[in-house]
């Protein structure tokens, strides 16, 4: 072909691409439609540290030099005898800034610092985590500390009485903090008689001595039930026989902490705490569907459309930016292994907490109907987008096996979620509001400088006034 016509091409083709990207409108980010995301392929890996006993799970990510080890237990503060509530809390103090075998509180310090290691022990509401972070290279002197201070931890009589000491201390300052005063009596009203609404009280605190913390151990280490994970540089044959030979002896089904029952419904309740504030912390809150429930994806939905889900959630939007009634607000929903919290909370002005108490039951009751459909993608979306993302991190998935395990839930929960929540319809999320969020139910908690005599406070249920601190 001549030179003429290669150039007579080359303009034809250009012409042609200019007219087709004529036709074409910018990218538009905020009307642009992108794929789901998906979750990591990641595989989590299972299997028995010894045969019949504890389990383990783990994730090898050789892309940085670095070791995660977990030991879970079922046990925390819901088991703590009633007449020494914080015992888990305690627990958790001593038993890391102790000590362990032959090495005291500074020397085990130490032996971890050198080597930049870091371990922790951690007792919480059901559940007690002990996590070492440890190099490749450090491995075997990381593991032979933690089974110190696993087996063999001293429990020093000083040391438990300084963890008693900073117990108390923070029940003190729960005392001021308007917002953790008030969940904290929001879960005692809620789960009257049961032991997750078990309070610790700086009388129950002074009464633990070294020998419940020595006992509490014991149980644990002897009858409850564990389960290990690891995520990180490591061969996996390898490891398991190192964790085997310092860990094979926990049990991996121990009786000693059951599950616990579902707590009763409580009667609708409102807890007047007076406190002189200018601000009132609002909260509501009943009992809600478990984790297996039919209706959880749609309540997770639910909740966040309500008000879990930003500055677009109904509560935020009407209540904050539209009135400028609350400093913060929105919702809440917790799915447990046999039951479930869901709730909401607001804090504002004590002029206009009357007000804010209406607009909140008035949001809650009206989403049944007017829950959109838009609503619904939006909120699907984005449950989905943050569960996904969170993934990023092996280790979360390591621990929720380990949850669940504990929990007597099915082991890949996490990995089912993102399609729950994605197949959540209008209809699901308009049946599961009706079912569950009725604001005439439940407990309502208010924590300020108000008139428990107000009328409007009785009309929504039984009013009973606690004075902090008690």
């Amino acid at each position: 072909m001549r030179p003429a016509s290669l150039r007579a091409l080359a303009l034809a083709v250009g012409i042609l691409t200019l007219a087709a990207c004529a036709g074409r409108r910018p990218l538009d980010p905020r009307t642009a439609v992108y794929p789901p995301p998906r979750l990591p392929e990641i595989e989590v890996q299972g299997g028995r540290l010894d045969p019949g006993g504890a389990e383990w799970f783990w994730v090898e990510d050789h892309d940085v030099p670095l070791i995660r080890l977990y030991l879970a237990v079922r046990g925390g503060e819901v088991y703590d005898p009633p007449e020494l509530a914080g015992l888990a809390r305690v627990a958790s103090l001593a038993w890391r800034t102790g000590g362990a075998g032959d090495l005291g509180p500074e020397e085990f310090d130490r032996a971890l610092e050198n080597r930049g290691m870091d371990l922790s022990v951690h007792l919480g509401r059901d559940k007690g985590w002990i996590t070492l972070t440890v190099l490749p290279e450090d491995l075997d002197r990381g593991l032979d500390l933690l089974a110190k201070l696993l087996w063999e931890p001293a429990l020093r009589a000083d040391r438990v009485d300084w963890a008693k000491a900073q117990v108390a201390e923070a029940l003190r300052r729960e005392a001021d903090e308007p917002q953790s005063l008030g969940f904290r009596e929001m879960r005692r009203a809620l789960f009257r008689g049961h032991p997750r609404g078990r309070v610790p009280t700086e009388e129950t605190v002074g009464r633990i001595g070294r020998d419940d913390l020595v006992a509490l151990h014991r149980r644990l280490v002897s009858e409850g039930t564990w389960a290990l994970g690891a995520v990180g540089d490591f061969e996996p044959e390898a490891l398991r026989e190192r964790l085997a030979a310092r860990f094979g002896r926990l049990p991996g089904r121990g009786g000693a902490f059951p599950l616990l029952t579902p707590p009763a419904e409580p009667q609708p309740t409102v807890v007047i705490v007076p406190k002189a504030l200018p601000q009132t912390t609002v909260i509501w809150a009943r009992i809600g569907p478990e984790r297996l429930s039919e209706d959880f994806a749609a309540l997770e939905v639910c909740d966040h459309v309500l008000g879990s889900g930003g500055f677009t959630a109904r509560l935020v939007r009407e209540i904050r930016s539209n009135r400028g009634l609350a400093y913060s607000v929105g919702s809440f929903y917790q799915a447990l292994p046999r039951f479930g919290v869901l709730g909401a909370y607001g804090l504002t002005k004590t002029e206009s907490a009357g007000d804010v108490v209406d607009l909140m039951r008035a949001e809650i009751r009206n989403l049944a109907d007017g829950i959109t459909a838009a609503e619904v993608e939006e909120a699907r979306r984005s449950l989905v987008t943050r569960h996904v993302f969170r993934y990023d991190d092996p280790a979360n998935l390591v621990r929720d096996r380990l949850e669940n395990l504990l929990d007597g839930l099915p082991l890949d929960l996490g990995e089912r979620y993102p399609d729950e929540v994605a197949a959540v319809t209008l209809e699901a999320a308009r049946r599961a509001a009706r079912r569950h969020l009725d604001p005439a139910r439940g407990v309502w908690v208010l924590v300020g400088d108000l008139d428990p005599a107000d009328p409007r406070w009785g009309r929504m249920g039984a009013v009973e006034v606690v004075t902090p601190g008690e």
